[in-house]
C-alpha cells in the first residue's frame, strides 16, 4: 500500500522570536512630505505590506522597496498633473489678461472721444478708471475652476469661451504636456522631466517584482513523502 505524508522540511521564521510583531518593524520610519495628502502615505503603506506579505526580514526590505517605488510612481503622476493644471492656468491666464486689455483700451478711446465731443479740452482728460489687474486674474481663475468643473454643461460652456479667446481646449491640454506653455520651465519642474522618471521608475517596479517573486518562490515548502 502506497501512504503519502507531508512534513516541512524548514520552516520561515516567526518575528514574535525576536520580540518583533513582524519584520517590517525593522524597517526605518519614513517621514511625510509636505504636498502629500495627509496621512495617505501611513494607509498605502500597510496596505501594500499586507498584499505583499514578507514572510522574511529580507523580503520586507524588498517590499518595502517596492512599497516606495509604487509611491514615487504615484506621486511623480501627481506632480506631473499639477504642472500640466499651472501651465494651462497660466496660459488662459495670459489670454484673458490680453482680451481684459483690448477691452480696457476700447473702452478708454470711446471715453476719451466722448471727452473732445463735449468740447473738452484734450489736456484735461482723466482716464474714468484704471485697470484692475486682480479683476483680470480673479476672472481667468474663474474660467479654469469652470473648465475643470464635474458638471459636463459647465464644463462646455467653459470650452466654448476659452474658444472664444483664441484658444483650443485641446491644444492648451497638447501644448502642456510637452511643457511649451507659460515659458521656459526648469527642468525638474516639466511634465517631461516626470515622464522620464515615471518611466525609470516603471522599469525598477518591474525588476524589484521579479526578484521578490523569485525570492517568495524560494520559501521552505511542503515536502510529500511517499512511502511503500
Amino acid at each position: 500500500m502506497v501512504r503519502q505524508r507531508s512534513r516541512k522540511k524548514e520552516t520561515l521564521p516567526d518575528p514574535q522570536r525576536f520580540n518583533l510583531e513582524s519584520f517590517a518593524a525593522i524597517l526605518p520610519r519614513r517621514e511625510a512630505i509636505v504636498g502629500e495628502d495627509a496621512g495617505s502615505w501611513g494607509a498605502f503603506q500597510i496596505s501594500l505590506r499586507q498584499s505583499l506579505n514578507p514572510g522574511t526580514p529580507y523580503e520586507a526590505v524588498i517590499a518595502e522597496n517596492l512599497v516606495q517605488i509604487e509611491w514615487e510612481l504615484l506621486q511623480h503622476r501627481a506632480m506631473r498633473e499639477a504642472r500640466i493644471r499651472r501651465l494651462i492656468r497660466s496660459a488662459i491666464r495670459k489670454a484673458v489678461r490680453e482680451q481684459k486689455i483690448n477691452e480696457y483700451d476700447r473702452a478708454m478711446n470711446e471715453a476719451y472721444n466722448r471727452h473732445l465731443e463735449q468740447g473738452e479740452n484734450e489736456g484735461r482728460w482723466n482716464r474714468p478708471y484704471e485697470f484692475d489687474e486682480n479683476e483680470v486674474e480673479a476672472s481667468a481663475d474663474q474660467l479654469v475652476d469652470r473648465a475643470t468643473s464635474r458638471d459636463p454643461k459647465v464644463q462646455a460652456a467653459a470650452y466654448a469661451e476659452i474658444s472664444e479667446l483664441g484658444l483650443s481646449a485641446l491644444d492648451l491640454m497638447s501644448e502642456a504636456h510637452r511643457g511649451a506653455l507659460g515659458g521656459s520651465s526648469a527642468p525638474d519642474d516639466s511634465p517631461e522631466y516626470h515622464d522620464t522618471k515615471i518611466r525609470e521608475l516603471e522599469r525598477r517596479r518591474r525588476e524589484v517584482k521579479r526578484d521578490y517573486d523569485l525570492l517568495q518562490q524560494s520559501r521552505p515548502q511542503e515536502e510529500v513523502i511517499i512511502e511503500q
